[in-house]
């Protein structure tokens, strides 16, 4: 081979090195070098192929998006696209709890249907609100029979072995003054708990039942049974200092004093 020949060859063999070495992007006209959508690609092959997928998605079905001046009725007509119902009647939503009655869930479809909800979106609320529903009823029947237990344990360390005795007590007084004690079952305080089980509620018809007498109360127990107050005090009472429990030499002092230990060892 001439060395002419030979110089040729190695020219040729320089410029496609050269050209090899040139990057897709530096292949690009001056104006789409810079061009950031541009930067990812490294081939003219995956340039092509975003170039397709974006050809088929300009005729895909779209939704355009409203602007922040749009109208209630284009937001309308968005939510109907996305299977929103076109009437507030067409949700079909159910609840597994008695939570709401029919005015209410009427009610509440009317606000779904403002807000553009699906019905699946519009279930999964419903589902929400269940849950709520039951997480507070369980939580209000737990702190209603908190209160229950509390004011019947205050009220049998006030009555102590009296304590049914009162509850009964205050029940005829009920019957007497109110004809029933319906009232105390049919009435829900603020804390859950019936009205019957209020401790004041029954302080005041045992109270009542004291004053009204034995005859007035139908049923009444004979043979009254004392509190540990009415221990206290009658305890108080017969050892006063002139009384014959500090008096030995009184008749009656063995008997106070058998009577107020009696008292003591029933408190």
């Amino acid at each position: 081979m001439s060395e002419e020949a030979i110089q040729e060859s190695g020219s040729q063999e320089v410029a496609n090195t050269g050209a090899a070495s040139v990057g897709f992007l530096d292949s690009l006209p001056e104006d789409l070098r810079n061009e950031p959508s541009l930067r990812n690609f490294t081939d003219p092959g995956s340039l092509a192929k975003s170039y397709v997928h974006a050809q088929r998605m300009i005729g895909a079905d779209k939704i355009p998006l409203p602007g922040k001046s749009a109208t209630d009725d284009e937001w309308r007509a968005v939510y109907s696209r996305l299977g929103a119902p076109n009437d507030p009647s067409e949700y079909d939503i159910s609840f597994s709890s008695s939570s709401m009655g029919e005015n209410e869930i009427a009610s509440l479809k009317t606000a779904l249907h403002q807000a553009g909800l699906t019905n699946r979106q519009a279930q999964a609320f419903a589902n929400y609100l269940d849950q709520s529903y039951s997480e507070g009823m369980s939580q209000r029947e737990s702190a209603a029979e908190d209160a229950r237990y509390q004011g019947e344990q205050e009220l049998r360390q006030e009555y102590g072995k009296a304590f049914e005795q009162k509850l009964e007590r205050a029940q005829m007084a009920a019957n007497v003054l109110l004809g029933g004690t319906e009232i105390f079952d049919e009435i829900t305080l603020s804390d859950g708990r019936m009205l019957g089980d209020h401790p004041a509620i029954v302080r005041m018809f045992a109270s009542l039942a004291d004053q009204i007498g034995e005859d007035s109360l139908e049923g009444q127990t004979t043979e009254m049974i004392m509190t540990p107050e009415e221990a206290s005090r009658q305890i108080a009472e017969m050892t006063r200092q002139d009384g014959p429990y500090w008096n030995k030499m009184h008749p009656e002092h063995d008997s106070y004093i058998s009577q107020v230990l009696a008292l003591r060892e029933y408190l």
